[in-house]
């Protein structure tokens, strides 16, 4: 890589008068301060494989990225990763301690973000554990941001005695993310020990906090808002009791609809009923710097009724049910960059996207998740589900026993015209066209570089091709289906079918197969990175990576 800098500058004789050249300057010549800011343009889930890549080109490279700009950000996955590495961790520290080595530079010290993934708690000898081991002896005196996700359903509460470590030695912290978050009686941990962190600019809380059994009264949680500080510029609420009912009662959510952060840029809530519009309305009003906002699938109520133009300016993600998006699209359509439609029926997502959106565009979209529910030729009046353009752009409203769709090219190509530039498409539902119908219509989004479809599910949603179900990978969830199913287009393997839509869509780098929209990481997701022959040419290879999800706009979180 390499490019021109014009302070540096040689001069060529040719015949006569002088001319500037500009001197070729690679990596190499880079200031080592530097590559840490420019490698926060790489995202996250991309960055330790490329830098690890560039280590390997050079001996000064090498030294550059490590340990520096490699252990920037560590993540560790499962503990069976993640407890050695903290123990080598620990015996590092200990041994730099022991023989004085002053000028050693050890991995911790180089740590600003942590994610820990797949965390145990409530047993001894877990990463947990070693972590604070690391934490009260000052090994991570520059953390940043801490990202935990905790698994087990008999996981106990993370002990008073962390939060009291992480607040003493880890001066520099700005971010809190939990996700897994078990089932306690209150949430005055919460508020006690993670909204009196002085200085947070984000918090993320994921999980289920109360035990309840079915039948029984449905209990609500209480919060205590004004304790949240006031410097946050991300503020994300995904939290339930065991049933997935609603969380919060009125009173904490008439404190949270009360609360101004001046800072406030990312908004995300889950398992919330708002019923007062104009609560809503005043909340927007005093957060005008709102850049990213998601209403999961049980945030209900009437977010944006009577919604104004230029309560949102700064808008460019937004994520929500089909009712939200039908109330807001006309106001921010022309700006927005993300977007995610949850819960659609038919053709309500295609409808909001060419009939809603002001002009039947979304011009600067470049990223777009679209959850279609199983629906089928429903009676029931759902706005939009019967929406039909044909490909001279006519649009018409079928008869309810035609009203069933499927994302097939059609639906495909009303989605290209309304979001030609995007870069990245979720799909979430089940497909019954020919393969070049399905390439044809993506084709027409000509930066189209990542695409995630729905893989086997049982419930209310159907893998995106119907052999699906049959491939090795999802072997053990026990859900073969007949050929004679398959439909217009069955490939046997992940392999055929990424290879069939790769080779359909010359711009495709990256094609997953998952079992959940909106998520950034998919557990359960079968993914792979196209290797070309050529750039725009025929597929030479397959190969398999980590799943994730759409990931413009969230390029910094794990």
């Amino acid at each position: 890589m390499s490019w021109p800098i014009d302070d540096q500058r040689t001069t060529t004789k040719l015949n006569g008068p002088q001319m500037s050249k500009a001197t070729p300057v690679t990596l190499n010549d880079v200031f080592p301060e530097l590559f840490p800011v420019i490698f926060t343009h790489v995202p996250l889930p991309n960055r330790v494989p490329t830098l690890l890549s560039l280590a390997l080109t050079s001996h000064h490279l090498h030294n550059v990225i490590i340990p520096h700009v490699l252990y920037n950000d560590v993540r560790l996955v499962g503990e069976d990763q993640a407890l050695p590495v903290l123990k080598r961790f620990l015996e590092a520290v200990k041994d730099a301690s022991r023989n004085n080595n002053e000028g050693t530079i050890i991995p911790t010290q180089c740590v600003h973000h942590l994610c820990i993934d797949s965390m145990q708690i409530g047993v001894p000898d877990t990463s947990l554990t070693q972590l604070q081991n690391l934490i009260d002896i000052d090994a991570l005196t520059n953390l940043v941001s801490l990202t935990l996700h905790i698994e087990g359903d008999d996981s106990a509460p993370l002990p008073k005695t962390f939060w009291s470590s992480l607040k003493e030695h880890c001066p520099n912290l700005k971010g809190i993310h939990l996700t897994g978050i078990p089932p306690d009686d209150n949430t005055e941990w919460i508020q006690s020990e993670i909204f009196t962190i002085q200085g947070l600019s984000s918090i993320r809380l994921e999980g289920v906090l109360q035990e309840t059994v079915f039948g029984l009264e449905m209990p609500t949680l209480n919060f205590d808002f004004s304790t949240i500080p006031p410097s946050l510029h991300t503020l994300e609420l995904r939290m339930s009791d065991t049933q997935g009912f609603y969380s919060l009662d009125a009173a904490s959510l008439g404190g949270l609809l009360s609360m101004v952060l001046p800072n406030l840029c990312v908004l995300i809530l889950d398992h919330i009923d708002v019923g007062k519009p104009n609560m809503t309305n005043k909340f927007w009003r005093a957060h005008s710097r709102l850049e990213r906002l998601e209403l999961w699938r049980k945030v209900t109520g009437t977010w944006f009724q009577d919604f104004e133009f230029g309560l949102l300016p700064n808008l460019k993600a937004f994520k929500s049910d089909f009712i939200s998006a039908r109330n807001i699209l006309p106001y921010v359509a022309q700006s927005l960059v993300s977007l995610c439609l949850l819960d659609t029926y038919n053709a309500q997502a295609s409808y909001l996207l060419r009939t809603v959106a002001p002009g039947g565009t979304l011009p600067a979209l470049r990223s777009l998740g679209i959850h279609r529910r199983q629906s089928g030729n429903s009676p029931k009046p759902f706005e939009g589900h019967r929406w039909r353009e044909d490909a001279n752009g006519v649009v018409t409203e079928v008869p309810l026993k035609n009203a069933a769709r499927r994302f097939d090219g059609n639906y495909l190509m009303s989605v290209a015209r309304a979001a030609p530039d995007l870069e990245e498409l979720e799909l979430m539902g089940d497909s019954d066209d020919t393969i070049d119908s399905i390439t044809a219509s993506l084709c027409r989004m000509r930066k189209l570089n990542r695409l995630t479809l729905s893989g086997p599910i049982n419930g209310n949603n159907a893998p995106f091709f119907k052999s699906s179900c049959n491939w090795t990978e999802y072997a053990d969830w026990d859900l073969t289906v007949s050929e004679d199913l398959f439909g217009r287009y069955g490939p046997s393997s992940s392999d055929q079918a990424m290879h069939d839509l790769a080779d359909g869509c010359r711009t495709l780098e990256t094609i997953t197969f998952g079992n959940m929209i909106g998520d950034l990481l998919i557990k359960d997701g079968v993914s792979a990175r196209i290797v070309r022959d050529t750039e725009g040419g025929s597929v030479k290879e397959v190969r398999k990576i980590r799943a994730w999800g759409n990931i413009i706009g969230r390029e910094e979180e794990w």
